[in-house]
Order: structure tokens, then C-alpha cells, then sequence
């Protein structure tokens, strides 16, 4: 049986892993197309079997767990600022979006087209499914009054299908964020558990 370290870390290292990537597709315009597909089956997987499935296995959470423990054991200096600002601005957003029962709504029936999306073209890779992931995140979280701000070369920001795999990268964030609540993670845990919780990813680290 999992613990709810084990849960919360995992959880954590999604939003850690959403936060790295959208640093590294805003600043070179670039990013492994696997990792993005397993982004989006994870945001798409709206019955999974169990806490595991909803990563497609733990296997996928390298980046995130390394960006997670490097935080963690260096008080934040083993990352950069973008990826410390980005994952502390997905947990604010989740936070501020459980709250707004109008936005979840409107994310829930967002998110069942884009499953049907993806069922019809049978590609999590495809451009009306991406897009249509990325319009669930414009759709909810975008409205909110908190905004999660993405740095990095205008050239690739202000393309569209770039800005899209932004979007549709955050909304794992946040998936990832609610996961981490529903676990019992808060964010004061940063700062109390830390030691605990980088333990623990390295522990899964090890795993492999």
C-alpha cells in the first residue's frame, strides 16, 4: 500500500516536472515529444485504476523527481528561479481554482471534449488535441485573478503552437498540484517535510 509520503512525492514531482519542461520550451522552443505525450495522457486519464496509472508509472517521473530532490536538498538553489516560480505558481493556482466552482465546471466539460479529441484521432500528439488541452487551461485557470507568468525567447513564446504546449503542459501542473492536495500535501510541507520529502524522491530515484 502506498504511503501518503509516497503519494504526495510523486504528486510534487509532476508539478516539479510540468514546471522544468515549460522552463526548457520557453527558452529553446524544443522538448521530447514522449514526455509531452505522457503529460497529456496523464491530464486525459479522467477514471485512473490507481495512483500510479495516473503517471503512466512512476518510470515518468524522472525529470521531476530530480528537479524535486535538487530543490529540496538545496533550499531551492539546485534549480532554477523560473522552475521555483513556475511550481510555486502551480500550487497558488490549483489552490485558487478548487475554489471557483464556476472554472472547475467549465475545466470538467473541457477536458471531456479533449478526451473525445483524442479518441477520434487515437494521438495524444495531435494538434486538435493539444489544442484542445490548452483551451481547458485558457478556460479555467487563465481567469483566475492569480496568472502563471512564463519567461523565456519571444520567438517561441508567441508561437502559437509553442504557447499551446505551454498551456496543455501547466494544466498537468496542476492536475499534478490537485493530486499532491488530495494526498494530504500542503505547502507548508515545503519548508517542514523537506527533508522528508527529498528523501523520499530519492528513495523512488533509486527505485528505477
Amino acid at each position: 500500500m502506498m504511503s501518503p509520503l509516497y503519494k504526495q512525492t510523486l504528486a510534487l514531482a509532476g508539478v516539479f516536472q510540468a514546471a522544468s519542461v515549460v522552463e526548457q520550451l520557453a527558452k529553446t522552443g524544443n522538448m521530447d515529444n514522449q514526455v509531452l505525450e505522457n503529460m497529456l495522457e496523464t491530464v486525459l486519464n479522467l477514471n485512473p485504476t490507481t495512483f500510479e496509472d495516473v503517471f503512466k508509472g512512476r518510470q515518468n517521473m524522472r525529470i521531476g523527481l530530480n528537479k524535486l530532490s535538487d530543490a529540496l536538498a538545496k533550499n531551492g538553489h539546485g534549480v532554477s528561479r523560473e522552475v521555483l516560480q513556475y511550481a510555486m505558481s502551480i500550487l497558488t493556482v490549483q489552490v485558487k481554482l478548487d475554489k471557483r466552482n464556476d472554472l472547475m465546471e467549465a475545466l470538467n466539460k473541457g477536458l471531456d471534449r479533449a478526451v473525445d479529441q483524442q479518441a477520434y484521432f487515437n494521438d495524444y500528439l495531435h494538434e486538435s488535441v493539444i489544442s484542445a488541452a490548452a483551451s481547458c487551461y485558457q478556460n479555467s485557470v487563465s481567469k483566475l485573478n492569480f496568472r502563471i507568468r512564463v519567461t523565456g525567447n519571444p520567438v517561441y513564446l508567441q508561437n502559437d503552437r509553442i504557447a499551446e504546449k505551454v498551456r496543455a503542459i501547466l494544466l498537468y501542473g496542476v492536475r499534478c498540484a490537485l493530486l499532491w492536495r488530495r494526498s494530504g500535501g500542503r505547502r507548508w510541507h515545503l519548508m517542514i517535510q523537506r527533508d522528508k520529502l527529498q528523501k523520499e524522491a530519492r528513495q523512488i530515484l533509486r527505485e528505477f
